[in-house]
């Protein structure tokens, strides 16, 4: 799958993502961003640590015209008024219902994050926000303690 990060990069997913383990975080509604928000201290945590490691926001939504995913972008870039982070922010435009059962995810009430290496396979999965036993276990999964 090909998008671009809201920098305007084009990405291929999952090769060209930067860290040998990436974690996903993938949010399906606007108010799932506290959820997101709370695995970032343990997500930045081990990318400071292990250089292997890369964290990515992916916003999922339904395939839409142009004109719709630009001002969905531009929107995105506002409420994220630091350029730094736009690199990590690629916004997925797809059919869920494909996505939800290619990635074995039975829903899109929570957000989910998921550990991958670059070949796609998936190496680690949660859902919801953040909690001490999920940020233990990822740090396990990821390879740092």
């Amino acid at each position: 799958m090909t998008s671009y990060s809201l920098d305007k990069q084009k990405v291929a997913l999952p090769a060209e993502l930067e860290g040998q383990s990436n974690l996903l975080l993938i949010s399906f509604r606007e108010e799932q961003q506290n959820d997101i928000d709370s695995w970032f201290p343990a997500a930045q945590s081990l990318q400071h640590s292990n250089f292997q490691f890369r964290y990515y926001e992916l916003p999922v939504a339904e395939k839409e015209n142009f004109i719709f995913r630009w001002w969905e972008s531009s929107s995105m870039r506002s409420d994220r008024s630091d350029p730094e982070t736009w690199h990590w922010i690629i916004p997925l435009w797809l059919d869920r219902r494909k996505f939800l059962a290619d990635l074995d995810i039975p829903n899109d009430k929570q957000v989910v994050a998921l550990l991958i290496d670059r070949q796609g396979h998936i190496l680690w999965r949660s859902v919801g926000p953040m909690s001490p036993d999920k940020r233990a276990s990822l740090m396990t999964a990821a390879g740092s303690h």
